[in-house]
């Protein structure tokens, strides 16, 4: 029989009781949960289960671990006293201090591997998918119409082999330079056809279409996102073409290019689709960036798509958004090619004809800036008439009687669709102090071209999410006061450092309001932050009381002879 005393570190026995075998148990301080400690007096289960199964000399009891499915317990194992008793209790003690090891441990809430696997799988396949599509349609997307076209050969032609050949000796410097001139207008035209327009139709807009045939990227609009681009590439393509057709007429001995520049400019203005192409396209520019924007947010595939279209040679590198403002740049370029021509022509004759020029396509940038501007105008009158709050008049007036027949009408003012009209305009907007009772109060104040309105800033929660998340707060603008017709207002400086008032005003202005009676109605005291301030306000009003004004009278004498005989354009 083996010597108990030898295994005392290890284990701690107690004395047996007659007729029960001795029981050994391992070291309580080994075991960190207090139910996993084995009792040191054996239940009697276990008394009969131990008589029944083992002898009663040389049965030792220890605890082990077993792991089910469901749960984890511990159970009593039987060692024979044998040889290998020492290591078996080893082994014992080792795996109970190691299991409640790990049962102390927080459990990691993790997802599966092979659902991560599958993501990464399905991303790296879609991504495998889209540059496939994408680099199939750019092989492909070279236009043949355009493949044996004359004028890309004309790329790397400077102007001494176009007009002179290779005698250039025999023209004076001026006549070079004004040649130079002439044949930047053209190079300039040719370079935004080839290296700009073409590059986006044909490395961004078709492998575009063409994946989204094969089904990719669906989401994504070409016709929001490149306008009017194939229209632009045929105004521009004849722009080239027509000044090649008008290049042979001109005298080979004087090269006097004045007429080539008046027809070919006649040709680009004449038909009324190409200034028109022209200003849709810087129309819609700002909405196509805000498109651009919002779909590199929504697609991740367009990013990629962005990534290999920027890798082809044809893009020289140049990204999305500098192809996209391409035609605004060329547009505003043209009469500053224009005026250096002018400024090379040598007799006074051509010069009066390229001024002419130079006058229309300026009345044409014109026109184009003045849409642009009235478009964005007219999208902040939209945004204001929903965030402008007009009080109906029980809220002006709580001492005025309304009828219960009228109660429902006048619950909401008929002015509440009033801002958002064609021919209104935001002249300036901003904050500023209203004085009254001897304080002041914070107060955001609109200048139209027709109206002045004082409002309350007020911010409320938004109700617009965007991928469920609220927007935040927006501010709405609670209408003061009655607003104040420009025609119907005196408008007075009203700085005063006079320290026998109970306030001295600084950066002060003040707006009467007069009725067509001349009665005065309302009077308006108001502060701006500053001295610069102040001025801009002033400066504003002023101009909009006059073109007001100057408005009204040109109404008032359309039907009138007198206004043939008027000038009245401002």
């Amino acid at each position: 029989m083996v010597d108990l005393q030898l295994f005392t570190p290890l284990i701690r026995y107690s004395e047996p009781e007659e007729g029960e075998p001795q029981t050994i148990h391992p070291n309580k301080e080994q075991l960190s949960r207090r139910h996993a400690i084995i009792p040191d007096q054996p239940s009697e289960n276990q008394e009969t289960s131990s008589q029944g199964c083992c002898s009663s000399d040389n049965v030792i009891i220890v605890p082990h671990v077993q792991i089910s499915p469901n749960e984890s317990h511990l159970f009593n194992r039987a060692i024979s006293s044998g040889g290998g008793l020492l290591a078996d209790l080893q082994r014992a003690t080792i795996a109970s201090q190691a299991f409640y090891a790990e049962a102390s441990e927080p459990q990691k809430n993790r997802s599966p591997w092979i659902l991560k696997r599958l993501y990464e799988w399905s991303g790296r396949a879609k991504r495998r998918e889209i540059i496939k599509h994408v680099q199939a349609a750019l092989e492909t997307s070279k236009d043949h119409e355009i493949e044996d076209d004359e004028l890309e050969k004309l790329l790397p032609v400077s102007y001494e082999e176009m007009f002179l050949g290779d005698d250039t000796s025999t023209l004076p410097p001026a006549k070079q330079k004004y040649l130079q001139a002439v044949w930047e207008l053209f190079h300039t035209e040719l370079v935004f056809l080839y290296r700009q327009l073409f590059v986006l139709r044909d490395v961004y807009k078709e492998p575009l279409k063409r994946c989204q045939v094969e089904g990719c990227l669906l989401l994504v609009e070409p016709d929001l996102l490149f306008g009017n681009l194939d229209q632009l590439c045929r105004i521009s393509r004849t722009f080239c073409q027509s000044f090649l057709s008008l290049l042979s007429t001109v005298d080979k001995e004087v090269w006097d290019c004045t007429q080539l520049v008046v027809d070919l400019f006649e040709r680009f203005s004449k038909g009324p689709s190409t200034i028109s192409a022209y200003q849709a396209y810087c129309i819609n520019y700002k909405a196509t960036m805000e498109y651009l924007g919002s779909i590199r947010q929504k697609e991740e595939r367009f990013t990629e798509f962005e990534r290999i279209c920027l890798a082809d040679e044809r893009c020289f590198r140049l990204q999305l958004e500098d192809l996209l403002i391409a035609p605004l740049q060329r547009i505003t370029r043209l009469p500053i090619l224009l005026r250096e021509i002018h400024k090379r022509s040598e007799d006074e004759e051509s010069k009066g004809k390229v001024e002419k020029v130079i006058d229309t396509m300026t009345e044409s940038l014109r026109s184009i800036d003045d849409s642009v501007q009235w478009l964005h105008n007219f999208e902040r009158l939209q945004q204001l008439q929903t965030q402008v709050v007009w009080p109906n008049i029980s809220e002006l007036e709580p001492k005025s009687y309304i009828p219960d027949f009228l109660r429902v009408a006048l619950s909401r003012q008929f002015c509440e669709n009033l801002l958002a009209h064609p021919r209104r305009k935001l002249i300036h907007e901003g904050p500023l102090e209203l004085v009254e009772n001897g304080r002041t109060v914070d107060m955001y104040a609109f200048l139209f071209n027709d109206m002045f309105v004082l409002t309350k800033t007020k911010k409320c929660a938004s109700k617009l999410k965007v991928k469920g998340v609220p927007l935040g707060k927006s501010e709405h603008y609670i209408v003061q006061r009655q607003p104040v017709p420009l025609d119907s207002c005196v408008f007075c400086d009203a700085d005063s450092n006079d320290q026998a008032t109970p306030m001295s005003l600084k950066f002060a202005f003040v707006i009467i309001h007069l009725t067509r009676y001349y009665q005065v109605v309302g009077i308006y005291t108001l502060q701006a932050a500053d001295k610069a301030d102040k001025e801009l306000w002033i400066e504003k009003f002023q101009e909009s009381i006059e073109n007001y004004e100057s408005i009204q009278l040109k109404d008032m004498l359309k039907c009138t002879p007198l206004f043939s005989s008027l000038s009245l354009r401002r």
